[in-house]
């Protein structure tokens, strides 16, 4: 049983009031007749999204970022959030380090921490976000067309290949030069999701998700949530030469982390996108089209291929 298996046995749980609950990136809950309150929630903990040696200010940022790529994928504005953190040991120079770095996410975001709890425990790292939606412009995986457009907002892979470097066999080790070392560390450490771009766009995106789980896994949840299929040119995805050269396409799409923004659109939006990504100073791409058949064909180079990787699932 993977994580989403978990989900939808024990814990699918149906709500009265919410217009979305379980399901997408974000809950959203009416606030009037032009708004919905976006609610989402992360957890990071020791030994899986860190080590005792990870550097605590780029921790903080990631802690909070994580949650607002949630809200970014909703087409949403972050305003507040809740921190609840465990901590093994009472290390003031740590958690100096640590809130400023999530002081520094939050004044980048415009977001306000507005309360939380503490513990002593395993170190673990949970935050709760809540932001405002336009209630004509919100995004969910459920609205996908066939004949739309797929695009990525940016480059992926960096995270995966910083996790992955060390299980790589010593060739690809060895070809990792220290200035893409040095990007993927920031990459991994310091997501930053693309507010500004989505709120440019976010009228003409018929649906979107943050990559957390990898472009392959997070495509799956956009056309099961919408009952349509996909057609990806792997050699359009944006993403570092290294990945070409050493042929680990699957590494950047199936990897995880780089908490950008997958998401359809009309045909007719094609040129404002791309002008847009330019604008802000993104190397996003039109990757694929959605279609009526709910299956996912890959290409490279125009020949059909089959992945052997899926998706990152908690408990896979």
């Amino acid at each position: 049983m993977n994580e989403f298996d978990l989900i939808k046995k024990y814990f699918n749980f149906t709500s009265k009031h919410a217009l979305l609950g379980i399901g997408d990136d974000a809950a959203l809950i009416p606030l009037n007749n032009n708004e919905f309150m976006a609610i989402s929630m992360d957890t990071l903990n020791i030994g899986h999204h860190f080590t005792e040696d990870s550097d605590p200010y780029y921790l903080g940022w990631k802690s909070l970022a994580v949650n607002v790529s949630d809200i970014v994928s909703m087409g949403g504005q972050p305003r507040y959030a809740l921190l609840s953190i465990s901590l093994k040991n009472l290390d003031v120079n740590w958690i100096g380090k640590f809130t400023k770095g999530i002081k520094a996410c939050a004044k980048k975001y415009n977001i306000e921490i507005v309360g939380g709890d503490t513990n002593k425990g395993s170190t673990s790292i949970s935050i709760a976000i809540m932001g405002n939606v336009s209630s004509k412009n919100v995004l969910k995986r459920s609205g996908a067309i066939p004949e739309d457009e797929i695009w990525v907002t940016n480059e992926v892979g960096y995270a995966a290949l910083h996790f992955n470097q060390h299980s790589l066999l010593p060739k690809y080790k060895k070809s990792i030069s220290n200035c893409l070392k040095k990007r993927c560390q920031e990459e991994f450490f310091k997501p930053q999701p693309p507010l500004e771009f989505i709120q440019d766009t976010k009228s003409m995106i018929n649906s979107a998700i943050d990559l957390s789980d990898g472009l392959v896994g997070d495509l799956k949840h956009i056309l099961n949530s919408s009952s349509v299929g996909a057609k990806i040119e792997i050699n359009e995805i944006p993403m570092h030469k290294w990945f070409r050269g050493n042929n680990q396409y699957e590494l950047a799409m199936c990897g995880g982390e780089d908490y950008q923004i997958l998401m359809t659109a009309s045909h007719k939006h094609h040129n404002k996108i791309q002008n847009l990504l330019k604008k802000h100073s993104l190397k996003g791409a039109m990757i694929g089209i959605i279609t009526k058949d709910k299956k996912i064909e890959y290409s490279l180079h125009g020949k059909k291929i089959k992945l052997s990787k899926e998706g990152f699932t908690h408990f896979g």
